[in-house]
């Protein structure tokens, strides 16, 4: 069995100029809770964001070093980044909804995955909002845009969905 899911070694990361990050190496066994502690602007969410590549989105974002989840080099040639964001999910402290319909929003990683189906879609959306508590708010609003919505709502259509 292997002791390290995840490992930084002598990891770089620059936004243009600035230097956010600088030779961070550690190592996080599977099955532990694991805190990363520290000021505002020190480089917590900016590590966080390199372990599913979402600083990939960034223009001019530039980074040195390694990362590997489960021995796998999540920087390599070849590694399917959407794959790789499957495995590796983030939830924030603020809720970012995509500029689309509520009910989009919650369908968003269904389809992603492959989901097709209007009325089994439907079924998942109602399903996912009753379990964040959100549905008897947001079901007469369906068809509205996310970003309408309040910051516990949003957090709420942005929970994670469990489906076959």
């Amino acid at each position: 069995m292997n002791d390290v899911k995840v490992s930084a070694s002598r990891l770089s990361l620059w936004y243009g100029d600035k230097q956010a990050l600088k030779e961070i190496s550690l190592e996080i066994p599977p099955n532990k809770v694991t805190s990363l502690i520290g000021p505002s602007g020190c480089g917590k969410s900016t590590f966080l964001r390199c372990l599913n590549r979402m600083n990939d989105l960034i223009d001019g974002v530039r980074i040195e070093g390694e990362v590997r989840i489960d021995d796998v080099d999540i920087y390599g040639k070849g590694l399917d980044v959407v794959d790789l964001r499957r495995k590796v999910g983030m939830v924030f402290q603020k809720s970012n909804p995509f500029p689309k319909t509520i009910f989009d929003n919650i369908a968003y990683g269904p389809r992603v995955n492959g989901l097709r189906g209007k009325r089994k879609m439907q079924e998942l959306v109602e399903e996912s909002a009753r379990r964040a508590a959100i549905w008897d708010e947001i079901k007469d609003r369906l068809h509205e845009s996310a970003l309408s919505l309040s910051g516990g709502q949003q957090h709420g259509s942005a929970s994670p969905v469990l489906w076959p």
